[in-house]
């Protein structure tokens, strides 16, 4: 559905005069276009002509080139006429009637909130529709949540309000330093972690791990989560892959070292049972929510939806920041599955970063690397293997890898083209002397940090769990070949 969609009633609000005004400042002066680009979009002009004119001008000062109607005319319908004048003559008038930019944004911010109301109107009536004519197997809940998912990623496309004054903020800064105030935050489970983001997650971040399938993302984001609940912090889960029920065993297995795959089996010792049931005991009293989540239809909003509907009430009873893991993001329902997938990836970072911004609490996703990296003789990872390139690494605050070489190593050897290429990928990867159990973590992207930190973590695999390698001597070795 598009929520800026015209076809509601004709009298639904809009400010043509706006758009008029909007438009011939930009077409006297293209810096005019750069005050609004940042949240006026094509689909919140009324009017289809000034649509039109809004489009073909954007995506030519985007590009470097200049805008004036001589330009611009060529790209506009020739035989469409505007009360007795052609497209032409009403440029002309547009540019000659232009006032002064200094009153842009509040022509964009008045033309958005024309918008943002029709949108209202199309979320509101398709929901009456729904309602009306849904299908029998269709949950009513289904209904609301479809509704409350539409409304936040209108939401997620707001303009930033720049009402608070630097006075305003000086002041909240300066009593904040006054008081030794700290930023809210959630607490990390290993020195390492902390070391390459610069200290733990601070409320608002959005953050992405980044691993190979089987390197264990999954056990170290549960980790993180146990932690977060230690501290009282909440926590939400939502899983595209794992069960409520293995995400459960999963962390009890690395609370009580309790194999996980005994576990499972359920071939514990007596006394293991008596720990591993008191260990569940002890989960249900944590503010933790697990959400068995679907790539068919789960986007975006949704998972916010969820969000807002079970965690937050769950972060303002304890008064602390919340924690939400998405495992993982690349199987988020796009709103518009034929793009391409750095404006996908783009897409749901930012209704996720927005919405942990506003919020106060920490977002973390986790991300499957590209199957190209794997292939790369050192596999480590890099930019490129982030989901959505370097459009969807854009919205992160910080971005981390998880990195299991000894994978990587035995994948090499199994497909070398003979004797001498295996003895090559065996120097390769002895040089860094690296063992199963090891494991790198490290960062790509870090606003407020070296961006080339990178240390070394135990996997124990009986638990799915790591563990810091701090206490034991670090492996000496030159750059990877």
């Amino acid at each position: 559905m598009n929520a800026y969609s015209r076809d509601i009633r004709p009298e639904a609000p809009n400010n043509v005069l706006a758009e008029q005004a909007l438009l011939a400042a930009i077409l006297v002066n293209n810096d005019a276009f750069h005050r609004v680009a940042d949240f006026l979009k094509t689909d919140h002009f009324y009017e289809p002509l000034h649509r039109k004119i809004f489009e073909v001008t954007s995506d030519m000062i985007r590009s470097g080139k200049a805008v004036n109607p001589v330009l611009i005319r060529s790209f506009l319908p020739v035989d469409a006429m505007v009360g007795d004048m052609t497209v032409p003559e009403y440029l002309a008038r547009l540019a000659a009637e232009a006032v002064t930019i200094v009153n842009v944004v509040d022509y964009g911010r008045a033309i958005y909130d024309m918008a943002i109301r029709r949108a209202y109107i199309t979320i509101g009536e398709n929901m009456i529709g729904t309602a009306y004519n849904a299908p029998a197997d269709m949950p009513a809940i289904q209904i609301g949540r479809d509704a409350e998912a539409s409304i936040a990623e209108v939401f997620a496309e707001a303009p930033d309000d720049d009402s608070d004054s630097a006075d305003d903020i000086v002041d909240s800064m300066m009593e904040a330093f006054s008081s030794q105030r700290t930023r809210p935050s959630v607490p990390l489970p290993l020195p390492q972690l902390r070391d390459i983001i610069g200290g733990d997650m601070e409320a608002g971040m959005l953050l992405g791990m980044l691993s190979g399938s089987g390197e264990g993302k999954t056990s170290m984001a549960l980790q993180i989560a146990d932690h977060a609940l230690s501290n009282g912090h909440p926590v939400m889960i939502l899983s595209f892959d794992q069960s409520k029920e293995q995400i459960l065993d999963q962390i009890i297995s690395q609370r009580t070292g309790i194999e996980n795959t005994r576990i499972r089996a359920r071939t514990m010792m007596e006394k293991e049972m008596e720990q591993y049931l008191n260990a569940l005991i002890s989960v249900r009293g944590m503010p933790l929510r697990i959400k068995k989540c679907n790539g068919s239809y789960d986007t975006a909003g949704h998972l916010v939806s969820y969000v807002k509907r079970s965690l937050m009430p769950l972060c303002r009873k304890t008064g602390k920041p919340g924690l939400v893991i998405v495992d993982h993001a690349r199987k988020v329902c796009p709103r518009d599955p034929r793009a391409h997938e750095g404006r996908i990836a783009a897409d749901i970072n930012g209704v996720f970063k927005h919405f942990a911004d506003e919020n106060g609490l920490v977002w973390l996703n986790l991300m499957q690397r590209s199957a190209s990296g794997a292939k790369r003789r050192n596999p480590r990872p890099i930019d490129s293997d982030i989901f959505g390139g370097e459009q969807g690494r854009e919205d992160y605050d910080a971005v981390f890898y998880l990195y299991r070489a000894w994978k990587y190593w035995q994948n090499q050897i199994s497909t070398a083209d003979d004797a001498r290429d295996e003895e090559r990928i065996n120097a390769r990867f002895h040089r860094e002397k690296w063992t199963e159990e090891q494991a790198e973590l490290g960062v790509l992207k870090w606003r407020f940090g070296s961006p080339n930190q990178k240390f070394r973590v135990r996997f124990e695999a009986e638990f799915t769990r790591y563990v810091s390698m701090r206490d034991e001597a670090a492996p000496a070795f030159e750059g990877f070949m």
